[in-house]
């Protein structure tokens, strides 16, 4: 009997902690609904309960550094890649090995050490409230050059690199475009045709889809969604290139739900996973080549710039507080 009271305590043991480890704690700088979307989606499949907290990039990397010697959070679930490698440098975030399949870009991901793996990707565009647009009588740009054009003043909004990863990615990719006096000169020369420099990545297209502004650039996810609920609105890719981001996720130090961590990571890199991202209307690209990618167009047919997460990373204090002294009092 002793023998038997001793087998039901050890099995009680191993089935509530299987439910006590069975949870996962996240800081999400993807945008709250799509954030729901996958992770209600992962819990789905794996049983894992996933509590989360939306933080922009900036405010997130922040918090994970103050909360450093105790982390209240296991996983820093999107921000654009050169976030978690400055998560990385600063000894914020813990590695977890894993073989990739030949499917997803060596670009996507810390290929060397592992500490930061890939959800999905996104090319910036320029999204339009066609209504808004025709009803001013405005042309439709379709460079970056066209929006120095006087029309366009106080229509354009975009996100403020200073608290926003996609603010930082349109600067960033206007340096590779352009080169960093150029761009700076470009972005002196737009600032009176913009209405606003958003704090969060994702208000221009809100802006763009009540008609409050006719023109947001941001990453396109937000566009096509009101695309597909029937807005009249247009998504354009300059010609001279969009850099995009690859939003990733990394496994904070110190986490107290290391599996369940490993776990998220692991179906997100899966085939299962990526299809779900699609499924699930997120509007984001997957980062896989082998999954359906629904109705988003092709990226043959955008020109993408690649900018050197290492370098991002590497200089985003310093671009950001130029574009603090050269471009916001404009």
């Amino acid at each position: 009997m002793r023998k038997f009271g001793i087998l039901i305590s050890v099995l009680l043991l191993s089935v509530f902690g299987s439910l006590f480890a069975a949870k996962l704690v996240v800081y999400s700088s993807v945008d709250e609904a799509n954030a729901r979307k996958i992770l209600a989606a992962f819990s789905k499949d794996t049983g894992i309960e996933v509590e989360f907290v939306f933080l922009s990039s900036g405010p997130a990397l922040a918090r994970i550094e103050a909360e450093k010697a105790n982390p209240q959070a296991d996983v820093w679930f999107g921000a654009p890649m050169e976030n978690h490698i400055i998560a990385k440098e600063r000894g914020l975030t813990m590695q977890y090995k894993i073989t990739i399949p030949k499917e997803i870009s060596t670009r996507f991901y810390d290929s060397k050490e592992g500490y930061y793996y890939p959800i999905y990707m996104n090319p910036l565009g320029i999204g339009i409230n066609m209504t808004v647009l025709e009803k001013m009588k405005l042309p439709v740009p379709e460079s970056w050059n066209d929006l120095l054009k006087p029309v366009y003043k106080k229509t354009i909004q975009y996100p403020n690199p200073q608290s926003s990863g996609t603010g930082y990615t349109f600067v960033a990719g206007l340096i590779k475009i352009l080169g960093e006096e150029a761009a700076f000169k470009f972005m002196k020369l737009m600032a009176p045709n913009v209405q606003t420099y958003t704090q969060s990545g994702t208000a221009p297209s809100k802006a763009v889809g009540i008609g409050e502004a006719p023109i947001g650039i941001q990453f396109t996810p937000a566009f096509f969604q009101f695309i597909d609920q029937g807005y009249n609105i247009k998504v354009v890719f300059p010609k001279e290139g969009v850099p995009y981001e690859v939003a990733c996720l990394s496994i904070i130090k110190g986490a107290k739900n290391v599996d369940a961590a490993k776990k998220l990571i692991e179906w997100v890199l899966s085939k299962e996973g990526q299809q779900q991202i699609v499924d699930q209307k997120t509007y984001f690209y997957p980062i896989r080549t082998d999954v359906n990618f629904g109705n988003l167009p092709p990226l043959s047919q955008i020109k993408l710039v690649h900018v050197d997460p290492k370098w991002a990373a590497d200089n985003k204090t310093r671009i950001v507080n130029r574009w603090v002294k050269d471009v916001l009092p404009y």
